[in-house]
């Protein structure tokens, strides 16, 4: 195409997008007919000059919607005037001059233009670079521009960067390197400013402290920003303020160096560290707040919100915040958007953490480590239409958690550890909602889930792609299907059968563990060996029951003290005196309990922990029941707690009817205990004698 007026469009009235790109078209003249569009992209062609006759036809046009991208055009010079009494939308001049002085003097060439919206400068992989210089920008004062957006420019040391911007109410920087600004006085009606994608190490705030009509600040996607060293208080008019995808570490945010008094919006996201040492007292009106991806602290572990009655959406997503108090949302009364995705929470907490965001209309929980959902959670969500509580480890989405949420609209439980939804689940879900995803759990496809995998069916033949990710689990031979294919014909009478006679076989195995193999084996062990009471036979004085981790309480302490003390006892320890070749139950029973007057036990927490030593301690009990024999000595070496007293609960009663010796290190306190000890040893070994 070498020109616009080959075009046959005139018969397309309401056409409003015309892309000529990448053409031969080398004349800048726009035909009548085209008039009316709003975009016509003309980027990449063969535009090197643009003549004052090619735009005649627009000075009279209503032209003001129109938006004209010239960009990729190598264009050399424009002709003075060219663009005098012309009204566009937008002019888009990026990558177009070479030089920054053939920049400079199209710039002034298009004086008389009245655009709503300037793009120059280059792209970021151009192959030419342009250096800014003093006045390079002096044709803005020729033009009636609204909004400048600047692009790929190296500026390094200006006094005239502002001279002629005191009527652009927005200026974008965009890959481009501000390295200095002269301090110079602005006059200036600029209310947005945003930099972005820029090589800066110090955002230049005492320029944009000078703003005062400020009302949109970005600063945006720079990555060797780490820090803000300048107050912006005196920008009291601040709406916006976006500090996004930076990498900057505030460790005390946001009373001194953040205005808050007109402040609506709020972006700390994607940052390395925010610290949240305030109250946000100073912000009365804030509507939004965005902290997610970034690294904080203080949140959910004090009502840092307290103040902030307007909020209505707060963002803390991949913020890794622990939320272990109840009051971590009061204040925000008006909150409709909560995210707080790859957050953790207290598990004592969840049922009452909500309670105050009554106007609460989306919550994203997605990966908060959940296993259980309380009943209350969100009895006081009335509002509520969308929540999302995808990636978690929930084994069931019981009614009673959803009955409060009347609006509820969409529900996401996807990727979880749910095999299936009860019946009044299922009847709650198919009142209101017009969405759910159920998808990525690992169902049970078994008669059990029969009215679920119905209701799965009836809902995939309404809507086919509800059902696509909705795949069996168990049992093995219906593993990968869809539940939608899944057809059970199952009998109810032979399933209840089944059940009560596993139960049955269940019980039968358990009393024969417990009757069987504790006790009659041992039994039946005395009666081959054909053993006989006798004292004669007794060869040592006590069986040492104790945990491996124990040991060295053992060789340095009760060795030492009973085997070579005066009298001297025999002890009977099991890293010395079993024999090897012999079952450990043998060398137990035999060797130990059986050839002991006593049983010396010490207890701790290591001694709770071993399997070993509750099977030897049941032994020694039992013998004594059986013979009347073996004495049993309890030493604490170490305090117990009440919950690992509770999994061994033959121990835990004879503990509470028996008196026990208790180990201190005080050297008082020690004599006291081997006094006792030696008493104990020594007195009838048929008996547990009080200490």
């Amino acid at each position: 195409l070498a020109s616009l007026s080959e075009l046959q469009v005139g018969h397309l009235p309401s056409l409003q997008e015309l892309n000529a790109a990448k053409n031969s078209i080398d004349l800048l003249h726009i035909p009548s007919f085209l008039f009316k569009l709003h975009v016509l992209d003309l980027r990449a062609n063969r535009i090197t000059k643009i003549n004052k006759e090619d735009l005649d036809n627009l000075r009279d046009a209503n032209t003001s919607s129109l938006s004209l991208i010239l960009s990729h055009n190598s264009i050399n010079s424009i002709d003075p005037g060219a663009f005098r009494f012309v009204t566009l939308q937008l002019l888009h001049l990026r990558g177009c001059f070479s030089h920054e002085d053939i920049m400079k003097a199209s710039l002034n060439a298009i004086s008389g233009l009245r655009v709503q919206k300037l793009l120059i400068g280059q792209y970021r992989n151009s192959p030419t670079k342009v250096h800014f210089k003093e006045n390079l920008l002096e044709g803005l004062c020729g033009l009636e521009v609204e909004e400048l957006t600047i692009t790929g420019l190296y500026i390094r040391s200006t006094n005239t960067f502002f001279d002629c911007m005191e009527n652009i109410t927005s200026l974008r920087f965009i890959h481009t390197n501000l390295y200095q600004f002269s301090h110079e006085s602005i006059a200036s009606n600029m209310q947005k400013f945003e930099l972005k994608n820029s090589a800066i190490v110090k955002t230049p705030f005492y320029i944009i402290s000078e703003l005062k009509h400020l009302k949109e600040l970005r600063v945006t996607n720079n990555k060797r920003l780490t820090n803000i060293d300048y107050s912006l208080q005196t920008l009291d008019k601040l709406e916006f303020l976006d500090l996004s995808n930076n990498n900057i570490m505030m460790r005390s945010c946001c009373d001194e160096s953040i205005p808050g008094k007109s402040l609506k919006h709020l972006n700390f996201s994607y940052n390395s560290y925010i610290g949240l040492r305030s109250f946000f007292l100073n912000m009365p009106h804030l509507l939004s707040l965005d902290l997610s991806h970034s690294k904080v602290d203080s949140v959910g572990q004090f009502p840092i919100f307290m103040t902030l009655y307007n909020l209505t959406y707060l963002d803390l997503s991949y913020t890794s915040c622990h939320f272990v108090i109840h009051c971590s949302f009061c204040g925000l009364f008006n909150l409709v958007e909560l995210r707080v995705p790859h957050t953790t929470f207290a598990p004592d907490i969840l049922a009452s953490v909500f309670q105050n965001l009554s106007s609460l209309r989306l919550l994203d929980m997605e990966s908060c480590g959940l296993e259980s959902l309380p009943n209350e959670m969100f009895g006081h969500l009335k509002r509520l239409q969308v929540l999302n509580l995808s990636k978690n480890k929930l084994m069931e989405l019981p009614a009673s958690v959803l009955l409060s949420l009347f609006a509820l609209q969409h529900l996401n439980i996807r990727s979880n550890n749910i095999q299936g939804l009860s019946n009044d689940t299922i009847q709650i879900l198919s009142k209101s909602l017009e969405k759910v995803d159920l998808s990525d759990n690992p169902y049970d496809c078994s008669c059990t889930q029969e009215q679920f995998l119905t209701w799965v069916r009836e809902l995939s033949i309404k809507n086919p792609n509800f059902s696509n990710h909705l795949e069996c689990k168990t049992p093995e031979h219906l593993q990968g299907s869809l539940l939608r294919d899944v057809n059970l014909k199952c009998s109810w009478t032979l399933i209840y059968i089944t059940m009560l006679l596993s139960v049955v076989i269940v019980f039968l195995l358990l009393l024969v563990y417990h009757f069987y193999l504790k006790n009659s084996f041992l039994y039946l062990c005395f009666c081959h060996r054909g053993y006989k009471k006798s004292a004669t036979e007794k060869t040592y004085d006590a069986f040492v029951i104790h945990s491996s981790l124990d040991e060295e309480w053992v060789r340095e302490e009760l060795l030492p003290e009973l085997e070579g003390g005066d009298p001297s006892f025999q002890l009977c320890v099991h890293y010395r005196n079993f024999e090897a070749g012999k079952l450990i139950l043998e060398n137990i029973f035999y060797n130990g309990i059986c050839c002991s007057r006593n049983a010396l036990v010490l207890l701790s927490p290591n001694f709770m922990e071993s399997k070993w030593c509750s099977f030897e301690f049941r032994l020694a009990l039992f013998w004594r029941f059986l013979e009347d024999e073996c004495g049993i000595i309890l030493i604490l070496l170490e305090p117990i707690r009440e919950d690992q007293l509770k999994h061994m609960y033959v121990l835990k009663k004879y503990l509470s009817s028996k008196t026990y010796l208790k180990w201190d290190k005080n050297d008082k306190e020690k004599e006291v205990f081997w006094k006792r000890l030696r008493k104990a040893l020594t007195q009838s070994r048929k008996v547990d004698v009080p200490l």
